[in-house]
């Protein structure tokens, strides 16, 4: 092989782009704040799921044993794409890479694509089984369970063959991120355009099949359609799909691959972040409401308590502050009758003090 430059730009950059070799723009500041916000989100529903099925219901699943696995492959494929901004960069032009800045960026953006492929083999038929499962009761099941495994048998035997096929596409494996080394790969080309397709007809699928059930269901107009509209929340999951299967076809054909392969990461975490949400959100408002009320029990303690603080460092009953600032005895303010009041008065605040001690949560008696 001839002796490469590894310092030399990729290619020249086309009519009206002006090159930056050495300080080239990048969009890795969006990089970070779409994959830390969809972090964020997916914890939080697998946390508030696990709890709901393991703690509350005490009610698992298969599915609920591989949600905790299959987040953790999710947070790892994060880790790749974001590991990419200490590279050249992510959404960066191609003619704004050097040659020798391919290989750390690709390597990356290799074992993500893989974790990604990985997440979406299990997330859909976790999904389809939930289906399954929450709609058993709504009827004759028949159909609607053998459409959902037959679905997930789809699913799981694509992106098992994308990941076999891009896991050994190159040899010397390296040479799928390296191609300055001595090796060969296939022609892989048409492969993401084909799994995008499966993909999305999967998600219309999933998106589609519990609509008809939830409809039929006999509950109030209201109540279906609060329903339907947690199901519908895979819709964003469809879209980013599709988005990705558009953009599969352009990079097929596309010269600027390192600026593409980047916003397909924007698309693929979007992707794998609601489609854990539409498997997460059917047993996420009852602990979210639990912990709602914990909290709102917790901060009116505080405040109580806070309170009770404040009353209890102000001058005695018996004095009083005059305009200067200093303690003035009640009796050089108030009427004999006033003053021979005044201790049945701290007796009933007392009585009502210890109740509300006894009792944190009553209300103040009158």
């Amino acid at each position: 092989m001839t002796q490469l430059d590894l310092n030399a730009a990729v290619m020249p950059p086309p009519p009206g782009e002006t090159q930056n070799l050495d300080n080239p723009p990048n969009g890795n500041g969006i990089i970070i704040g779409v994959y830390t916000a969809c972090i964020v989100i997916a914890t939080t529903s697998v946390v508030l799921r696990t709890y709901s099925k393991f703690f509350l219901l005490k009610l698992a699943r298969i599915e609920d044993y591989l949600l905790v696995p299959t987040w953790g492959i999710f947070i790892a494929h994060c880790v790749f794409w974001m590991m990419m901004n200490g590279t050249t960069g992510n959404l960066v032009h191609m003619w704004d890479f050097r040659i020798g800045g391919l290989a750390p960026f690709y390597r990356n953006g290799f074992y993500g694509t893989l974790l990604y492929e990985t997440v979406m083999m299990t997330i859909k038929p976790m999904i389809l089984f939930e289906w399954v499962h929450i709609f058993a009761a709504a009827g004759p099941p028949n159909l609607f369970n053998w459409t959902c495994y037959i679905l997930s048998a789809i699913n799981i035997l694509t992106y098992f063959i994308s990941i076999m096929i891009d896991a050994t596409s190159c040899t010397p494996r390296a040479y799928w991120w390296d191609q300055t080394i001595e090796g060969h790969c296939v022609d892989t080309k048409s492969l993401p355009i084909a799994t995008a397709i499966i993909n999305v007809i999967v998600d219309v699928f999933i998106l589609l099949l519990p609509q008809g059930i939830i409809w039929r269901l006999n509950r109030s107009r209201a109540k279906r359609a609060g329903l339907s509209c947690v199901f519908f929340i895979g819709l964003i999951s469809v879209t980013a799909a599709t988005a990705r299967l558009a953009l599969s076809v352009a990079y097929s054909t596309s010269v600027d691959v390192t600026y593409q392969f980047s916003q397909a990461g924007i698309l693929l975490v979007l992707e794998m972040t609601f489609a854990i949400l539409v498997f997460t959100s059917p047993h996420m408002p009852k602990p979210a409401s639990l912990l709602a009320r914990a909290t709102s029990a917790s901060f009116t303690r505080l405040l109580r308590t806070s309170t009770r603080s404040e009353s209890g460092s102000k001058p005695r009953s018996s004095q009083d502050i005059n305009e200067s600032g200093n303690f003035m005895p009640l009796r050089n303010l108030q009427s004999s009758k006033s003053s021979q009041r005044l201790p049945r008065r701290a007796s009933k605040n007392s009585v009502r003090s210890e109740v509300q001690l006894a009792r944190p949560d009553m209300p103040s008696l009158p």
